[in-house]
């Protein structure tokens, strides 16, 4: 069944996030949140989502979910929005990840710039991918969200620049408009002379010079308000 969000809004109950929306038993993952850090109890009902648009009312009964009433559905947005923030210093990834979740943004791309200063391997790639769905979890469980972003870790930025409809964040810029969806934030030391001359579209989001993840925010804001 297909209902708007605010459905799942106007219930004043805990939302969390399952990896199966279908499953009734908590996952060892789900028990250990549900229970030691949340502190929910039997009889507690709570809304459970599988990040993919698929929402459920249920009660907790032990380590099981009892359902109640129907499984509900809510459509993603029409139009992707994409932020993409070249690799920075630790931390950074963690916060943007946090909050362009709670923004709503459709996908998150990290990528590899030229004056990146991280360098990550393909296993480092992996374990960050790792921890940054997690944060992304409970950053939408928080938010009660019902879509999961799209993370990515080393794309290069020839392929992004490549994106149907894809900008470039520069304060030399042109204003953003209502239109922007999709954007590329470089580091701080800026974008490299080859980057900076790719021929897509220069976009100022403020008048000042912003921090990397400050810009990543801010964009994601601006993006998602256009369908508000």
């Amino acid at each position: 069944m297909n209902a708007p969000l605010e459905d799942l809004h106007s219930l004043d109950i805990p939302h969390m996030v399952v990896d199966d929306i279908d499953e009734t038993q908590l996952s060892s993952e789900n028990k250990h949140h549900f229970l030691n850090v949340r502190r929910l109890r039997s009889g507690q009902k709570i809304t459970i989502t599988d990040g993919s648009g698929a929402w459920q009312v249920c009660e907790l009964e032990g380590i099981s979910l009892l359902k109640l009433g129907e499984k509900q559905f809510t459509e993603a947005l029409s139009t992707q929005t994409t932020v993409c923030l070249a690799i920075t210093k630790s931390g950074k990834p963690e916060l943007v990840t946090q909050k362009l979740t709670e923004l709503g943004v459709e996908s998150i791309h990290f990528f590899f710039s030229e004056r990146s200063v991280p360098k990550w391997d393909s296993k480092k790639i992996d374990k960050n991918i790792e921890k940054l769905t997690v944060i992304s979890k409970q950053a939408l469980a928080q938010s009660k969200g019902v879509w999961l972003p799209k993370l990515e870790i080393g794309t290069s930025f020839d392929e992004l620049v490549k994106e149907r409809g894809m900008c470039l964040a520069d304060r030399r810029g042109s204003p953003a408009t209502t239109d922007l969806r999709k954007i590329m934030i470089g580091p701080e030391g800026g974008w490299g002379q080859v980057e900076y001359q790719s021929p897509v579209p220069k976009v100022r989001l403020h008048n000042l010079n912003l921090r990397s993840e400050t810009a990543a925010i801010v964009a994601g804001a601006r993006i998602v308000s256009a369908f508000e």
